[in-house]
C-alpha cells in the first residue's frame, strides 16, 4: 500500500481529525547534515551522498521543502500515512495548504 508523505506546512494547516491520521516520521535540522558529513568524512568516505527512507538525496529534500540551501532547514518535519489511492484531486486539496516547495510525496505507488 502506498505511503503519503507531507511536510510540516501542510500538516499544520490540516484539521485536527486529519492530523491524527498522520504520524511524525522524521525531523530535519541543518546540524544533523553537518554531523552526517563529518562522520562519513572521518571514516574516509569522501564521496558520501546523504539519503534516508524518505528522500534519495539532499537535493530532493531541499526541493520538497522549497529551500535553496541546507542551512535553511530548521527542525522541518515530515509526516506519513498509508493510502489506498492518491489522486490528482487529493494532491490539489493538500497543495492549497503548502507555503513553499512541493511538500507532497507518494512512495510505493504502482
Amino acid at each position: 500500500m502506498p505511503v503519503l508523505i507531507i511536510g510540516w506546512s501542510i500538516y499544520d494547516k490540516l484539521p485536527e481529525e486529519e492530523q491524527k491520521e498522520f504520524a511524525l516520521i522524521e525531523r530535519y535540522r541543518t546540524d544533523y547534515f553537518y554531523e552526517c558529513y563529518e562522520y562519513e568524512n572521518a571514516k574516509g568516505n569522501k564521496n558520501y551522498e546523504w539519503s534516508d527512507r524518505c528522500f534519495k538525496n539532499q537535493e530532493e529534500l531541499l526541493e520538497f521543502f522549497g529551500y535553496e540551501m541546507i542551512e535553511d532547514l530548521n527542525a522541518d518535519a515530515v509526516y506519513a500515512r498509508r493510502v489506498e489511492t492518491f489522486t490528482d484531486q487529493d494532491a490539489k486539496k493538500l497543495m492549497k495548504f503548502c507555503d513553499a516547495g512541493n511538500q507532497i510525496k507518494v512512495m510505493g505507488a504502482k
